[in-house]
């Protein structure tokens, strides 16, 4: 993931987002806890009640629920 990318997935940190994941599979509802750091190469979700931590390299797309 470029250095452009991870400063636009820190700027949606705190905020709701959805994921669609290489898989194919979405998660439509959660908050982006934290963006992936040098040496981190995850991003921290909450899901309803439940911490999540997914590889960045599982993420195709993330972006912002109006």
């Amino acid at each position: 993931m470029s250095p452009h990318t991870l400063s636009t997935l820190r700027r949606l940190e705190g905020r709701h987002v959805a994921v669609q994941l290489a898989d194919g599979s979405r998660i439509d509802d959660c908050e982006l806890v934290s963006a992936a750091r040098r040496g981190h190469g995850t991003l921290w979700l909450l899901v309803g009640e439940d911490d999540r931590m997914l590889p960045v390299d599982d993420v195709e797309q993330l972006w912002e629920r109006m």
